[in-house]
């Protein structure tokens, strides 16, 4: 990353700090945005109107259908242990799995679902986080690696599977896990130390980048 690329990302950061977003939330939903939702799409996980989905580029047709482990308001509750998902085989357009599958012992059922669902060519879409907190929701069991989601996608059937880590360096993984102990002016206050820390010590240490990430979002096809 270029200076102007870290000027720039340094001050989105500031700008969704300001706004109640942690790090990892603010980089998910910036990736988000490089992506196009269209025709038939089933949401996971993520309740009623995540924040991610509005950083998509979004078809004026789009049919998006909610499911939750917990049935938000809005969604659909869902055993995604072993419910199957209420849709035909090879009907569906694009699967969105945001946040979810550290919540489910079970991945292989739900990335298998998503599978069956998915029309040829469909697209699976979603984010998991590595260095962040525990936070059960009701249940907090896994932090996946490149490596293993590779594995995960393949062996539910995708291909064209591409990951991509989210984050900087040791500076910005321990300021995203401290940021929401102190008030809002004391979390913008310290951004630029860790943020610039990251950056000089990435620069000393170029074989770090990649090896602190706040998570992995990633895309598949069928």
């Amino acid at each position: 990353m270029g200076k102007l690329e870290y000027d720039f990302m340094f001050f989105y950061l500031f700008g969704q700090i300001l706004k109640g977003k942690s790090v990892w939330r603010a980089l998910l939903n910036k990736e988000a945005g490089k992506f196009y939702l269209s025709g038939d799409v089933v949401d996971i996980g993520g309740g009623k109107n995540p924040s991610y989905f509005r950083f998509f580029k979004k078809d004026e047709n789009l049919k998006i259908e909610n499911i939750d482990l917990n049935g938000a308001e809005g969604s659909r509750a869902l055993d995604l242990e072993k419910d199957k998902l209420p849709a035909a085989d090879n009907s569906r357009d694009q699967v969105l799995l945001f946040n979810i599958l550290e919540h489910i012992y079970n991945h292989s059922h739900v990335t298998g679902e998503a599978f069956r669902i998915l029309k040829n060519n469909g697209e699976l879409i979603g984010a998991v986080p590595f260095f962040i907190n525990v936070h059960p929701d009701p249940h907090d069991y896994f932090r996946y690696t490149n490596e293993s989601l590779k594995k995960i996608f393949a062996a539910a059937g995708f291909r064209e599977i591409k990951i991509a880590a989210l984050g900087f360096g040791p500076f910005m993984v321990n300021y995203n896990n401290i940021m929401f102990i102190f008030p809002k002016f004391i979390r913008l206050l310290f951004l630029p130390f860790y943020f610039f820390s990251d950056q000089i010590l990435i620069k000393i240490r170029s074989g770090l980048t990649g090896r602190f990430p706040l998570g992995y979002f990633f895309s598949a096809r069928k």
